[in-house]
């Protein structure tokens, strides 16, 4: 994947390289509008036979129809959707596992749907007879737009790291990986991505102003938005080691995050929700006996049942991020441990369900793919590797099978 190409002019006399944002915009548009229409004509041209049993558990969860394009953007919304619709419809309560879905998405959504849409007269809008679906529209739109934020920030983020080229190859092989068909639905994935990577990208250019409101509200997005305190302290302690004097109120400002993060949890604690009872249902404990075996149970499953190659794939996608992180190591220290920790979060309940989404929080893997893809074999192959998992990943969640 290449830089669009510039009129060729004398080197010695050539301007600096400028960013080249809109060229990033028509990309996102572009990769936005084909995912969007794919799923259409996925859906219109074949149905895959039910159950699935890409886990041991997932038979009886998809043994009915999912919804179709006559739902209008329910079609759009799966699995951990409508919990982010309800939150955004009837806000948080202490009858149901809601507490396990951090609040700043479905706020977006509720915003986008005050402001634009219940103005429009959507309020009762319930295409193929289910209601919300101006909410599932509103969940689309703000992931709409931040997918072209995430997008933009990867841009930046790699420009100041690696250089004009390998920065618009960052974007591509975000836009491509295998789970960014999460960044067009309605899912955190896309909201979670522009805060961090904007974060990230004020972090390096040391807009210190810009990166910790960003990183608390990434913490209020996704629990591993705390582990962005790595590279922010790391940023902040090499600048104090090589005399350049950043400000105190900024290293002081770290606590923020965690600070966030107790308020959240002091809230969830006043509704009257044990908070660790609520990830235990989603079998989300951190180093549990219980999670110990079910991860060995999950890879013995692969050898076993034809459909476990799903779990095949989860674990290569974790193993892969995880090693790309360790390679970011001597170059990105700070980011690569927020890598690391952002996976290994998750990783620790012993779940490799959902691993596909969120390895994509880890922006050390999308650096090194894209310092990895100067090469133009290397460019070429992961192209092509990337875009058939992302097309087998679209076709699994069109027709409501499980993905992550």
């Amino acid at each position: 994947m290449t830089l669009p190409q510039t009129s060729p002019s004398d080197p010695r006399t050539a301007a600096p390289e400028r960013p080249h944002r809109r060229a990033v915009v028509a990309l996102w548009l572009g990769w936005y509008l084909a995912l969007i229409l794919f799923q259409q004509i996925a859906w219109a041209r074949f149905t895959l036979d039910r159950p699935d049993l890409a886990y041991p558990w997932t038979g009886d969860m998809t043994a009915a129809y999912a919804d179709g394009p006559e739902t209008g953007p329910w079609f759009y919304a799966r699995w951990d959707s409508p919990r982010y619709v309800a939150i955004a419809r009837e806000g948080y309560t202490a009858e149901d596992d809601r507490a396990a879905f951090y609040p700043v998405y479905p706020l977006l959504m509720r915003a986008v749907y005050t402001v634009a849409l219940e103005p429009l007269g959507l309020g009762d809008w319930a295409p193929g007879g289910r209601a919300g679906a101006a909410y599932a529209l509103a969940g689309m739109i703000v992931s709409a737009g931040m997918s072209l934020g995430a997008a933009l920030a990867m841009y930046a983020l790699a420009w100041d790291r690696l250089g004009p080229d390998a920065a618009w190859r960052a974007v591509f092989y975000l836009l491509i990986f295998p789970s960014a068909v999460y960044l067009a639905q309605v899912y955190t994935e896309a909201t979670y991505l522009a805060l961090s990577l904007g974060m990230l990208a004020g972090l390096y250019r040391r807009r210190w102003t810009l990166a910790l409101p960003l990183m608390v509200i990434a913490t209020l997005t996704r629990a591993v938005g705390i582990f962005l305190v790595l590279p922010y302290v790391a940023v902040w302690l090499r600048d104090w080691w090589n005399g350049v004097r950043p400000p105190r109120w900024a290293l002081a400002a770290a606590l923020a995050p965690l600070l966030a993060w107790l308020g959240w949890n002091r809230y969830v604690a006043s509704l009257g929700v044990d908070a660790g009872a609520v990830y235990a249902s989603f079998n989300r404990e951190i180093l549990s006996l219980r999670g110990l075996f079910d991860l060995v149970g999950d890879v013995a499953y692969i050898f076993r049942e034809p459909n476990g190659v799903h779990i095949a794939l989860d674990l290569a996608l974790t193993l892969g991020a995880l090693a790309l992180c360790l390679a970011a190591l001597r170059r990105h220290p700070g980011l690569a441990l927020y890598g690391l920790a952002a996976i290994g979060l998750p990783l620790s309940s012993g779940q490799l369900t959902s691993m596909s989404r969120y390895v994509m929080a880890a922006a050390p893997v999308f650096l090194m793919l894209a310092r990895a893809g100067e090469r133009p074999v290397f460019d070429r192959v992961w192209t092509v590797i990337s875009l058939l998992w992302f097309a087998l990943y679209v076709v699994l969640y069109v027709h409501g099978f499980w993905l992550a």
